[in-house]
């Protein structure tokens, strides 16, 4: 069973971090069964951090790295046909859309981290 924090008419549930309306016997976004608990107001203020870096990662998109490579796999091959340039300027785009990507990587671990301290700052 997961528990809930509640929040005055907010419900977070304990498992995804999702919001939830007060009285809710399930998770509108995992499933997941709620209970709820009485929690201090420093577990209240520790679960709303946590939404908000879940939300945070959530707003990592990983779209613009992968869209940059394969406009630099599209540059590889047409310097593979037609010029030397080309297939230069690929290969560097490809290079910056690993070092974006990995940026991104990195940041989200970061995240999922801090969500763990806060996690275990609650039990």
């Amino acid at each position: 069973m997961v528990e809930v924090i509640e929040t005055g008419e907010r419900m977070f549930c304990q498992k995804c971090g999702k919001e939830n309306k007060e009285g809710a016997a399930f998770c509108n976004a995992c499933g997941a069964p709620l209970i709820p608990v009485i929690t201090s107001s420093k577990d209240k203020v520790i679960q709303a951090k946590v939404k908000t870096k879940r939300d945070q990662i959530e707003g990592i998109s990983q779209t613009g790295p992968i869209l940059a490579c394969l406009v630099g796999l599209l540059f590889l091959f047409l310097g593979f046909l037609f010029n030397f340039l080309i297939l230069i300027f690929g290969l560097i785009l490809l290079g910056i859309a690993i070092w974006w990507s990995s940026g991104r990587e990195n940041e989200r671990k970061k995240l999922e981290n801090e969500i763990k301290e806060l996690q275990a700052e609650m039990e």
